[in-house]
Order: C-alpha cells, then structure tokens, then sequence
C-alpha cells in the first residue's frame, strides 16, 4: 500500500520480511499469495523463486527514518491479516521485525489499531459488495 515510498533496496528487504510473515503460521492461504504476487507489482521487482534470500541485514540501517519503518510495519501488518485473521505468530513475527526497527510499543499499538480497522473496512466493503445489484 505505502511501498513507493521505500527505496529499491528497502522494497527488497521489505518483500523478505513479508515472506517471513506469510510463512510465521505455517500454513499458505491463496490470499497470502495473491497479496504478495501484488506487493511485487507494487514494488517494481519481480517474483523471485522459493531459492530467493530470506534474510535480511540490519533493519534499523536500511530503514533508517521514522516514515520508512512506519510504511513497513504497516504493510507487513496488512500481509498479516491477508487471509482476513490475524494469526498469534504472524503477529509475533510483525511484532519482531518492530522490535528490530526499534519501533516504541506505543507505535506499534497505533499501527495494529489501525491495521484491525483497515481490515473491518476491507469486510464492511465486501459485505457492500455483495448487496450491489441485488435489487
């Protein structure tokens, strides 16, 4: 949603993190999928195979601004709640990259607060979507 605001390198790293928080419940839901085949798109950066890096270096070196770490926990939250539920260790694995992006838990209370009202409005438009043309 927000990475056109990260730089080449930051976009990388952030499709990295997004994976490990896809992978952090064990299981893959196509939704996930479909969300990260479009964090790609958005991203600029082509898909890459399951031999791809899945690690990244120092968090707090590569996003060093506050925007930057903020658009990144964001959007991994967001990634987290693809599926439409928040699983514990997605959050758990949201809640590691925060902890290594020195993310204060005040923050991080602010960005899942809004992450959880992202997702009801994503619901509450479903829901509309499926009283059009009903009538």
């Amino acid at each position: 949603m927000f990475l056109h605001e990260l730089r080449p390198e930051q976009r990388r790293a952030f499709l990295v993190l997004a994976r490990q928080v896809i992978d952090a419940d064990n299981r893959l839901a196509i939704q996930e999928v479909e969300r990260l085949d479009r964090l790609y798109v958005e991203a600029g950066v082509g898909t890459e195979t399951a031999g791809a890096p899945n690690g990244v270096g120092d968090l707090n070196l590569l996003f060093g601004t506050d925007r930057s770490r903020i658009v990144v926990l964001l959007d991994l939250l967001l990634v987290a709640y693809a599926d439409g539920q928040l699983h514990p260790r997605e959050l758990d694995a949201v809640r590691s990259v925060a902890a290594r992006l020195e993310v204060d838990a005040g923050t991080f209370s602010e960005a899942l607060d809004w992450a959880r009202r992202h997702q009801a409005l994503i619901v509450e438009a479903e829901k509309l979507g499926t009283g059009v043309g009903s009538a």
